[in-house]
């Protein structure tokens, strides 16, 4: 996977939860297109096109919203437990509280990988 459509990939599993209850507020087309990437994404096929097309944008102004401008895209929060990509696919990562119990992948549901 090239470092382009790895970083969608990331950008997209990091803010699924919140770009969710954005498209809801977005017209028909836009939640199917939503829906769209994410069974591209669960395929492991390319998105970042359709994220260009989701957002309005360029694929180039696409990349650069990935990590400032979507919703819930941005900066970590540091922890003691933090888990990754159930197939290391994307470079997302999140954390629990200590000893919680494990995280799930936002767009596949299984269990994510300590790291």
């Amino acid at each position: 996977m090239e470092d382009a459509e790895r970083a969608a990939l990331t950008g997209l599993c990091s803010g699924l939860h919140a770009l969710r209850a954005e498209c809801a507020r977005w017209p028909e087309a836009r939640q199917q297109l939503l829906a769209r990437i994410e069974t591209e994404a669960r395929a492991r096929r390319p998105i970042e096109a359709l994220l260009a097309e989701l957002m309005g944008a360029t694929r180039e102004e696409t990349r650069q919203m990935i990590s400032t401008s979507l919703p819930g895209f941005g900066p970590g929060r540091a922890d003691e437990e933090s888990f990754g990509c159930p197939d290391r696919a994307c470079d997302h990562v999140t954390t629990t509280v200590p000893a919680g119990p494990v995280p799930r992948c936002n767009l596949t549901g299984t269990l994510m990988r300590r790291q």
